[in-house]
């Protein structure tokens, strides 16, 4: 009688340090790998169990660890893994040998997470069998690995959505600085413009500049993907586009094919940008564009009003642009430049029919300046109706006057 109470107590003593050394382990941040390996010798060794298989359930169903189980059960059991249900079951549902003797359910709020199939091999003593005398305490075991695994798996998950938000943010202040803060808004030229991100950070850009006293320079880009790469991209074009107009007499076909290279050193060819850019001179009246694979931007005079389409292929796409010239327009009365990425124009509404271009056009004809912009942003809201963004919208408006 003393013997099998010193007897109890001391499986009782094993099983409450196999708990602590478990605890410890997991405090002390082991690898999933290490604390499987501590896991297999509790049962193993310290319970005696021979044969085990744990199932852990992620995107699907997969053995993390196991002892003494053949390949052929642990597919089968795999194989049926829809059919598990949370509570003790016979190993004859899975249809495997009789070598595996329970079934236990590790729950999380009421769900299965986890499974552990243990077995006893060709024990065929008339003692208790080690599966059935220990399941419960495996159960306990079991379930404190389980959820510190999912908790862990929880917990990086988290600190990488906080790194992609971070990165996020730092993108959106790297785009806030790019766009032009102070747009002329005098008697020869008023320069509005509307940016609208979708999310916290996106790929569009404009920009407007004097290169000299008589001449200035207008753009829009939009760069494919998001996030630190694209602003990053998008940052290192606006840098190259100043310092090339920097300087003296350059013309739009050298800056372009400029730009082209810095954008594949820069992307390695994984991103691109579409990109639309004009120059024009007040003195001569001489406006002057290049359009590489960027939605056309309308061009409007008191008699004409006319779409600068597409002229070569987006910055980035290729590692040499094929041969092209800027396209050169004699204005000499006043003109407006109406310039927008993508997702002005690819708004669709409750029909999927999208914006378009002549919704732009009619509305040009009607306003101009911060008037068009406002009316613009207030139409494509009534036409949307219900259904959001799906991408950034920038406009660009230049009214200039000769």
């Amino acid at each position: 009688m003393e013997s099998k109470l010193k007897d109890r107590l001391k499986i009782r003593d094993g099983k409450l340090n196999a708990l602590l050394e478990l605890t410890n382990a997991i405090n002390a941040n082991l690898s999933n790998l290490e604390l499987f390996d501590h896991y297999k010798k509790v049962i193993t060794v310290d319970l005696g169990i021979p044969q085990f298989a744990l199932f852990i359930k992620n995107e699907d169903w997969a053995c993390v660890t196991q002892n003494a189980v053949s390949p052929l059960q642990i597919n089968q059991i795999i194989a049926n893994a829809t059919s598990f249900e949370e509570n003790t079951l016979s190993l004859t549902d899975w249809g495997t040998s009789g070598s595996l003797d329970v079934v236990l359910p590790i729950l999380k709020d009421e769900q299965s997470i986890a499974f552990i199939f243990l077995g006893d091999g060709d024990d065929e003593k008339l003692n208790m069998s080690p599966s059935v005398k220990h399941m419960r305490f495996v159960q306990t075991l079991t379930s404190i690995l389980v959820v510190a695994i999912e908790n862990k798996k929880l917990q990086e998950q988290s600190i990488k959505q906080a790194a992609m938000q971070r990165e996020l943010e730092l993108a959106a202040e790297m785009q806030n600085m790019l766009l032009p803060k102070n747009l002329p808004n005098t008697e020869k030229i008023k320069v509005t413009a509307l940016y609208q991100a979708h999310g916290e950070v996106g790929g569009d850009y404009y920009d407007f500049f004097y290169i000299n006293n008589n001449e200035w320079i207008s753009c829009m880009a939009d760069v494919s993907g998001k996030g630190i790469s694209a602003a990053f991209l998008m940052a290192g074009l606006q840098s190259h586009l100043k310092i090339i107009f920097s300087q003296q007499d350059i013309s739009l076909e050298t800056a372009i094919e400029s730009l082209n290279k810095k954008v594949m050193e820069s992307s390695g060819g994984e991103n691109f940008v579409t990109f639309f850019v004009s120059k024009y001179n007040e003195k001569s009246g001489v406006f002057e564009y290049v359009n590489c694979g960027h939605n056309a931007p309308l061009l409007r005079t008191k008699q004409t009003a006319q779409w600068l389409n597409p002229t070569i292929p987006g910055l980035g796409m290729l590692d040499i642009l094929p041969s092209f010239h800027s396209i050169k327009i004699q204005i000499d009365h006043r003109f407006e430049l109406i310039s927008y990425t993508d997702g002005l124009v690819e708004i669709e509404n409750e029909y999927n029919v999208a914006f378009g271009e002549t919704n732009i056009a009619g509305i040009a004809a009607q306003f101009s300046g911060a008037e068009f912009i406002s009316e613009i942003l207030k139409t494509v809201n009534t036409f949307k109706g219900s259904r959001p963004f799906t991408d950034d919208l920038a406009i660009l408006h230049i009214d200039s006057k000769p």
